[in-house]
């Protein structure tokens, strides 16, 4: 609603810096005058023209920080314009430039016009998909500003969608990144805001006080205190301290010097008159916004964001006035609207996915075109390798019939020497690819574990990567396993199995190799001694092993983890329990949990493969696995096995 044109504005505002740091480059006053000609005519079609010119004189001088602000300015062009298609263009060949010549912020610069421009034309979609490929590759490059920007518009985003939690989530992330990282490039002060303006909305008054007070602690610019005091007006607006919010607002008009805008002011006014009962002043606020909107509707439709709920607000004033009929008619037009913009998002949508959808099929293109080339090229080297071989041979055979017999047993056991020397070199070669990989990740544990014992991020270094070498280790081992078992027709090895000892033998293994914090109860079904089944005790202990892994992962440490089983009536099955106390599995990923590579929290460490592992365990000894649909306190999930 309200938030998609704040979120153009925040979008446009957070990309300047970069711009601005470019033309403060003054090693050179030609290039610095082309500079703001070029910035302030960027509508201008001789702009571009000129940022030839720039980018020629910078290559003269080799100076590539300002031959990337000349690209970011013919980029810019064709923002302002409203060019998508150049701007696609000039988008990859300012990346192209700027990668090879190392300069990450103009890099990263053009990559936020692509993303403003799908926010400015409510592509909300698209610039989500390119602000996590935004923030992917920043995280590769480890480039801290760019991270703790995506962050920041990845909590624009999921704020325009209404996905508070997300959104806050978001914030928080990268406020924690300019934090630990002292970071001047992106405003704290202002992230801050917006986490109290979210918790606002949720009614978390005691949180939004504390985000406040955080963000005036880091305000950079004296004028940037009006932001907060409009803040803290709508708070207590929202409280329903009136008599506090009026008096805020007073000052805010008269001694901010129009730093905030009217439309904000009388927002929170709005609110005030609503609570007092004052509704005929709500009601001139209401008409004075609705008659300025019907003024500025837009081709893009932006309007809307405002104008659909504001109809549904004049129509409830109306009808606590008494005014009935005309509160009917606002509300039967803005239901019309209302179903109007829901077709027409539902349509964008649409467009939306079929254009990430083409862009995918064009990668995936590429990449077949490369592997056809690549197949190409080594069906003719075969060929090649081929018709050498043939040559070979019959050259051998007409050396054989012109020479004797003991210069043909030389040339074959030369020739075996030669097969036996080739093979030692792959085999050393193969053994070099593998090892070089997990030679990296141990000897750069080692050279962190010497760091000097001073350095405050030494231990958690040696943390990471260890902790990385374990997931690299068990997604090895995992992957195996599952090509073993699939690959394998012979049926798995059946014996006498104690149920009792096999659990508790489990977690054993799971206390040895991962200390845990968390307790893990056993409760047995048994009547005085353990019952015996006949299945795979290797196999089924492995699958206990995921299970109990996966809920300690999840679980409340305090409330710790269950494992139970029980008899069928039968006694043909058993069914083995594994309870926690985590937050539980929608309702849509009960069955898309068991897929490999699967995880619903894509920050959360894990590899995604143990309750795939779990379930081709389970139908490889004839029962399955699955999630109990009537546990609704956490999750508890049910491992179904014959019991001969």
């Amino acid at each position: 609603m309200k938030n998609a044109l704040l979120l153009l504005a925040i979008l446009i505002a957070s990309a300047l810096p970069a711009a601005a740091q470019s033309a403060a480059d003054g090693l050179d006053t030609t290039l610095v005058a082309y500079y703001r000609w070029c910035n302030r005519h960027k509508q201008d079609p001789e702009m571009l023209l000129k940022a030839d010119t720039m980018f020629r004189l910078a290559g003269e001088r080799q100076n590539p920080r300002m031959q990337s602000v000349a690209l970011c300015l013919k980029t810019d062009y064709y923002y302002y314009t409203g060019n998508l298609d150049s701007l696609k263009v000039w988008v990859a060949r300012t990346q192209q430039f700027t990668r090879e010549h190392d300069q990450l912020t103009h890099y990263y610069f053009v990559w936020t016009r692509l993303i403003t421009y799908y926010s400015k034309y409510s592509k909300y979609t698209l610039a989500q998909y390119e602000l996590e490929r935004f923030r992917d590759q920043a995280i590769r490059d480890d480039y801290k500003p760019a991270i703790a920007e995506a962050y920041k518009q990845l909590g624009h985003i999921y704020r325009t969608k209404s996905l508070y939690d997300t959104a806050i989530e978001s914030y928080a992330k990268s406020i924690g990144m300019v934090e630990r990282n002292n970071l001047k490039e992106v405003d704290a002060s202002y992230l801050y805001l917006q986490l109290a303006e979210l918790y606002t909305l949720q009614q978390k008054y005691d949180k939004a006080e504390e985000a406040l007070r955080m963000s005036e602690k880091r305000i950079l610019l004296p004028e940037h205190i009006w932001r907060t005091r409009i803040s803290r007006a709508n708070l207590a607006a929202m409280q329903g301290d009136f008599e506090s919010a009026e008096e805020q607002v007073r000052e805010i008009r008269e001694k901010s010097g129009g730093y905030v805008s009217e439309n904000k002011i009388e927002e929170i006014e709005l609110t005030i008159y609503k609570g007092t009962r004052n509704f005929q002043k709500a009601l001139e606020i209401v008409n004075k916004q609705l008659a300025n909107y019907e003024m500025t509707k837009d081709s893009l439709g932006s309007s809307h964001y405002f104008y659909i709920p504001m109809l549904a607000s004049r129509a409830s004033l109306l009808y606590e006035t008494g005014n009935y009929k005309a509160a009917a008619e606002d509300l039967s037009r803005q239901a019309a609207l209302a179903r109007q913009k829901y077709e027409s998002d539902n349509q964008e949508m649409l467009n939306e996915f079929a254009t990430l959808f083409d862009v995918e099929r064009h990668d995936r293109e590429k990449v077949e075109a490369r592997q056809q080339a690549q197949a190409e090229r080594l069906r003719r080297a075969r060929l090649f390798e081929t018709g050498l071989g043939v040559i070979l041979l019959l050259a051998t055979a007409f050396i054989v019939i012109l020479t004797r017999l003991n210069r043909g047993l030389a040339r074959a056991k030369r020739a075996a020497e030669e097969s036996s020397r080739m093979k030692g070199v792959f085999i050393r070669n193969i053994t070099h690819e593998i090892n070089t990989p997990l030679n990296a990740i141990v000897g750069f544990a080692e050279l962190a574990s010497t760091t000097p014992d001073d350095e405050p991020e030494r231990s958690s270094y040696i943390d990471i990567i260890r902790e990385n070498s374990g997931y690299l280790q068990k997604l090895i081992d995992d992957v195996l396993y599952i090509a073993d078992i699939e690959s394998s027709e012979a049926p798995p090895s059946r014996a006498a199995v104690e149920v009792d000892t096999c659990c508790r033998r489990c977690i054993d293994e799971l206390s040895k190799h991962t200390p845990l914090a968390t307790e893990i109860r056993f409760a047995s079904d048994g009547e005085g001694r353990s019952p015996r089944i006949r299945t795979s005790c290797l196999l089924l202990g492995k699958a206990l092993t995921e299970l109990l892994r996966n809920a300690v992962r999840f679980t409340d440490p305090k409330q710790g983890v269950g494992l139970s089983y029980s008899l069928s009536e039968d006694g043909r099955s058993i069914t083995f329990a594994v309870e926690d106390a985590g937050p539980g599995v929608p309702e849509g990923e009960r069955e898309h949990i068991f897929e490999r590579f699967v995880k619903l929290d894509s920050f959360n460490q894990g590899l995604g493969l143990g309750l795939a592992v779990c379930r081709l365990i389970a139908r490889t000894l004839g029962g399955d696995v699955r999630l109990d649909p009537d546990f609704t306190r956490a999750a508890r999930f049910l491992l179904t096995i014959p019991t001969e």
